[in-house]
């Protein structure tokens, strides 16, 4: 395993030591490092194991990813004992999602023309573990007009979470696909799914929500005005049901 030593500066295994060094030199964040070093002496992994994950970490930096989604999965894999080839295994999946949802956007105009942040990264690589498909997503992206990034990443997540509350999916696209036109989606709006998911239990049809929804984005109107409409109150939103992640459907 990793001896306590290289946490503290000293020497410890040569390969561990030359693979926290080389991952430093790509750009890992030192305090990435080190919190993978500490996992790995609390969890006795053995210094192959440590390589494997440090090189990983170096891969995600090289191509300009977020780290903090994957050490958040070793992190859980291993308080929860699970053997690492299967956590690497999940890492990969994630990986792959994550280059997936870059390569679709390389094919859109907007991406090529600005650079996505790491936040708006997440939110749409997370509609894949809330229930959406790859098809499905590829095609929303392709398909939406906005050349504004972080609304699109708001309008994938609406949909993966409106998805989970079994809300019409033609209702859900026309929907986004209009808060993106007329640039409406605003951050109020990462409340929808909520609102809907209200609004289900009250037994208001899909069709009233998604007629107050298209006006109110249609009409640049605020979403306090699209909860007024169907006669909610911002108080509706601290009682409303959860909502959150599903399973994947690729």
């Amino acid at each position: 395993m990793v001896s306590f030593s290289y946490v503290q500066g000293q020497p410890a295994d040569w390969s561990v030591t030359a693979s926290a060094r080389a991952a430093r030199e790509a750009g890992v964040p030192k305090t990435s490092l080190n919190q993978l070093l500490m996992l790995a002496v609390d969890h006795r992994l053995e210094d192959d194991g440590v390589v494997r994950l440090v090189n990983f970490l170096q891969t995600v930096q090289t191509e300009n990813l977020p780290i903090d989604p994957f050490m958040g999965k070793i992190e859980e894999g291993l308080a929860k004992q699970v053997p690492l080839n299967t956590i690497a295994a999940v890492l990969a999946q994630k990986l792959d999602d994550y280059r997936f949802v870059k390569t679709v956007l390389a094919r859109t105009k907007t991406a090529k023309d600005q650079e996505i942040s790491h936040q708006d990264l997440n939110r749409m690589v997370g509609s894949l573990d809330a229930g959406v498909s790859r098809e499905e997503l590829a095609r929303f992206i392709l398909v939406a007009s906005t050349e504004d990034l972080s609304m699109l990443a708001r309008a994938t997540e609406s949909m993966a979470l409106l998805k989970q509350i079994r809300f019409d999916e033609s209702l859900t696209e026309e929907i986004l696909f209009t808060g993106l036109r007329r640039h409406s989606l605003t951050p109020s709006w990462d409340y929808l799914a909520r609102v809907v998911a209200t609004a289900k239990r009250r037994q208001i049809s899909d069709d009233e929500i998604a007629s107050a929804a298209r006006e109110a984005l249609e009409m640049n109107r605020s979403f306090a005005d699209f909860m007024a409409d169907l006669g909610f109150t911002p108080r509706d939103l601290r009682h409303g049901p959860a909502v959150g992640r599903s399973g994947r459907r690729d």
